[in-house]
């Protein structure tokens, strides 16, 4: 069996919030990491100094960048122990109001980059698991993917494809020994508004203000390291209460919703107007 210090760990997104947490906290159990994002420098800021990790700059969103990820996990570690798959954009506003690339870009990154490397990375996923009892997919969703409201329309629906996606691949591959997770936070004080603005901050101290209002990064890693050592596939909510948003597609919540918010969409896009505005300026 693969002790933890013997597990490497393929993290998406680990230049800031909850992927660079995620990291950190490998790196503090000795796990051995390889993690990517597409600005470098800020990769190195983030990765510096944390022993066996390395850091590969890569855009998930792109076919041969993934393809060029795992041959680098491969050739640097030989295997794949577990894959957490957290990069991510949102965008906030009405869809109406939203650029059509900005609608590409997003599905790319969190649907289909998320399918695509899980399938590049399966095969020896499976392989860790005959070998040592077990592998792991860790998806970081969102409450977003239990009750679809806007401004977030869009990656709302981004992430209950990702959940869907989680849920199809159990069923494919418990019996065989991966283990298959999602974390669905609630509100991460994280950079995540202004990246999906196009405002991604190129260092620690230009972050400063930019930060979205919530949650600590930090207790999203640590939901995601007990992923690792769970005995079973988990879905879990952080914080916990947070599971209460699948109500919000239980009817007649879900029809109250469509007719309340549907009323309120004026005031919905000067909200999110005046949150991007906060985070970009």
């Amino acid at each position: 069996m693969t002790r933890p210090r013997d597990a490497v760990v393929l993290v998406t997104g680990g230049s800031a919030g909850i992927g660079r947490a995620t990291v950190n906290r490998f790196a503090e159990e000795g796990r051995r990491v390889v993690t990517c994002a597409r600005g470098g420098e800020r990769l190195d800021e983030a990765i510096a100094g944390l022993p066996g990790v390395t850091g590969v700059v890569a855009d998930v969103a792109d076919a041969a960048d993934r393809a060029r990820l795992l041959d680098r996990v491969l050739e640097e570690h030989g295997r794949l122990d577990a894959v957490v798959l957290n990069a991510g954009l949102g965008w906030a506003g009405l869809l109406e109001d939203m650029p059509g690339e900005v609608v590409e870009g997003i599905v790319a990154l969190n649907l289909t980059g998320v399918v695509e490397l899980t399938r590049l990375a399966l095969p020896h996923l499976l392989a860790a698991a005959r070998e040592n009892g077990r592998a792991d997919v860790v998806a970081v969703s969102s409450v977003a993917a239990w009750s679809q409201v806007p401004p977030l329309t869009v990656y709302s629906a981004t992430k209950a494809g990702v959940d869907g996606f989680v849920t199809g691949l159990r069923r494919e591959v418990t019996a065989r020994g991966v283990r298959v997770h999602t974390v669905n936070p609630f509100f991460v004080r994280t950079e995540w508004l202004a990246r999906g603005h196009g405002h991604a901050p190129q260092s620690d101290a230009d972050a400063h203000g930019r930060l979205s209002r919530g949650i600590p990064p930090e207790r999203v890693a640590d939901q995601i390291a007990g992923c690792l050592t769970a005995t079973r596939s988990r879905t879990v909510a952080v914080p916990r209460w947070a599971g209460l948003v699948r109500l919000g597609e239980v009817p007649p919540v879900n029809r109250t919703l469509d007719r309340l918010l549907s009323r309120r969409v004026e005031g919905i896009r000067r909200l999110a107007a005046r949150a991007v505005r906060n985070r970009v300026g």
